[in-house]
Order: structure tokens, then sequence, then C-alpha cells
């Protein structure tokens, strides 16, 4: 542990109260979950940072449209702005929404929004805004039967039907120790919750799967992100998804 850690570690004790204390009301059914008309699959983590959660919303997205479905994104976009006008998308049996609405015009979207509206276009529809029942609702209302809710899991105000938990095989823990002190949103323990785990960056790693068991019966799978293009954009060479 760091001189900074040490410092702020104090902090971890009333946040870890918290945490615990609204994770067991949840499971008590003393707060409860509120259910949408559609199938809903969160894909989130335990710390802050990236895990691969992106990309896994794009493949899960990619195959359920492959099998026919109607699906929808519901994220909190940048710093939670959004709300039922920036849900865009497929074309419902009132009219058809543009992109651009998402991608381009709306300054509330995160990069991660603007990755998947330009990846998936107008085959999907988006909810972003920090109210992802309400936008839920409307996209559930346009006809969309699957929901994925990215970075949902600590979101546990919105029920779903299957918890993905992403976590990065190079740091999986953040250095063990909760918010502010480590990166750590919940505690390990949290991992109960889960019903599927993806172990990030990595084919193997027996060390994280053996920490993982000690929370948790769920399957646990391997997924690594690779290069697929590279792109110049404004004459600078970025790399695509």
């Amino acid at each position: 542990m760091t001189w900074l850690q040490s410092l702020l570690w104090p902090f971890t004790l009333p946040y870890g109260a918290y945490v615990r204390l609204r994770a067991a009301a949840y499971r008590a059914g003393f707060l409860r979950q509120c259910r949408l008309g559609a199938i809903v699959i969160s894909v989130g983590n335990l710390t802050t940072g990236g895990t691969g959660k992106t990309p896994m919303t794009l493949w899960i997205a990619g195959r359920l449209l492959a099998e026919g479905k109607k699906v929808g994104i519901l994220t909190r976009g940048y710093r939670g702005r959004g709300g039922p006008q920036a849900v865009s998308g497929v074309e419902s049996g009132r009219a058809r929404a543009t992109m651009s609405r998402v991608s381009t015009t709306d300054i509330s979207t995160s990069d991660e929004v603007q990755l998947l509206a330009a990846r998936l276009g107008n085959r999907v529809s988006f909810g972003v805004g920090g109210d992802r029942y309400a936008n839920g609702n409307k996209l559930a209302n346009d006809g969309v039967d699957w929901l994925i809710l990215d970075d949902g899991f600590q979101h546990m105000q919105l029920a779903r039907d299957v918890n993905i938990v992403m976590i990065d095989a190079t740091n999986p823990f953040g250095g063990g120790h909760l918010l502010p002190a480590g990166r750590l949103r919940e505690p390990k323990s949290a991992l109960a919750r889960a019903d599927l785990i993806v172990i990030t960056r990595s084919n193997h790693a027996p060390a994280v799967e053996a920490i993982i068991r000690h929370e948790t019966s769920a399957p646990i799978y391997y997924a690594r992100t690779h290069l697929e293009s590279i792109e110049a954009l404004r004459g600078e060479a970025v790399s695509g998804m």
C-alpha cells in the first residue's frame, strides 16, 4: 500500500459499509428492482477503468442482431446526461430516428456510445442517460425485446436476466482495496451476484480463477481484444475496435 492509499484507506470504511448495506437491502427486498418488458443483459465489472465492457457489449449486440432480435443498449453516457431525447436507432412503429442524435450532435454521449453507434448504426436503439429504467421502458414500448445494460453491475435498481462481470487479468481487483484507496467499486464478495465471468486480456489466468472461485461458482470464460483496422482521422492514425 502506497502512502497515498494509506491516507485514503479510512475513507474506504464508510464507502464499503454503504455498498454492502445497499446490496443487502436489494437481496432482502427492502429496495426493489424495476423490471422492464424485455430481456436485460447486464455487462459490468468490479473495478473502475476499462475491462473490455464496450467490446463485449458490441459482440453481444452483434450476436443478437444476427439472430433477428430487436436490440437496445442502455448506457449512462457522458456524466449520466441524456435522457429520453437521446433514445434512437431502430425503426419502430411510430418513427425511425437517426443515429446522428447520439453519435455526433448530442454532447452528453461518451466515446463508448459513439463507437457503438458507429459500428452498429441504425440496427440498434440507444437509451442514453442516468434514468435507464425510463429509457428502457421507451425502447421496450417501441418493440425492443433485448436490452444490453452497459456498465450495469452496480446499477441494481434495474432488474436483469443475466449478470456478466468482466475482469481484467492484468489488474483483476484494482490493488485489492475499495474506493478511494483502490479501484474496487464493491468487495470481491459481490461476485456472488454474477451469472457469468469473463476474464479479459488473457487466455489462461489460474490465479485469478482461484480468487473468483472463492466467491462464486459462475462459469468463467476468457476474451481478448485484437486490432481490426486502422483508419486516418483528421490527419492522425487511430486504431479501430
